[in-house]
């Protein structure tokens, strides 16, 4: 493990090549607080967008409005067809699944039933990883329910980089703790450990070829 973590930040592994890359985090119980910590601690300007599907009420949220008021970053709810932006977060609506391809982002209604969150979010991690290829990073932060598994796997795939939160951070830990177990994650840590680790990596991304 140790091998494969210092792997992750050799320059020549995060070279600029094919598509600009992207962060996608997923998150349910316990996992606003960690947003808000993680945004806190995040410049502006990555060079490349951050999604995130927050495990979410099907009602109107302010989940935007929160986040903003503790970050500078520039933090929008996703909407159908816009392509992503460098340096943005975009939110998942709630009720919502997405999905990103050569046309932007693609949103669809949620299927009722309380599981549905649970697959959508494995198809947003695979349609990252599809998009992106390895310069996808896929973080689990807090939450109270094994998702995301089969996504993750794809991420590691691809050759991208996968994140969980620490136990000792989480508010709920099974989420992470699914993703350390069955979806093997590179790297377990704080939010605040992961901004640098985020910041590290969008250094390396900008090395010239």
């Amino acid at each position: 493990m140790a091998q494969r973590l210092h792997s992750l930040t050799e320059p020549q592994r995060l070279r600029s090549d094919g598509p600009p890359g992207a962060v996608i985090i997923i998150g349910s119980t316990g996992g606003i607080p960690a947003l808000i910590e993680l945004f806190g601690l995040l410049p502006c300007g990555l060079p490349f967008p951050v999604i995130v599907a927050q495990h979410l009420a099907r009602t109107p949220s302010n989940l935007d409005a929160i986040l903003s008021m503790r970050s500078s970053l520039d933090i929008r709810w996703a909407i159908e067809g816009k392509q992503p932006e460098r340096g943005q977060i975009y939110l998942v609506p709630p009720g919502m699944a997405l999905q990103i391809n050569p046309q932007g982002f693609s949103l669809t209604p949620l299927a009722t039933g309380a599981a549905t969150w649970l697959g959508a979010v494995d198809q947003t991690l695979k349609s990252v990883a599809a998009h992106c290829g390895r310069r996808t990073v896929a973080i689990v932060l807090s939450g109270s329910m094994a998702a995301g598994i089969e996504g993750f796997r794809q991420v590691n795939i691809v050759g991208g980089i996968t994140m969980a939160q620490s136990q000792s951070t989480s508010e709920m830990f099974e989420m992470p703790s699914a993703a350390i177990d069955f979806g093997k994650a590179d790297i377990v840590a704080s939010p605040k450990r992961m901004a640098a680790m985020i910041e590290i990596i969008a250094q390396q991304w900008q090395l010239p070829h």
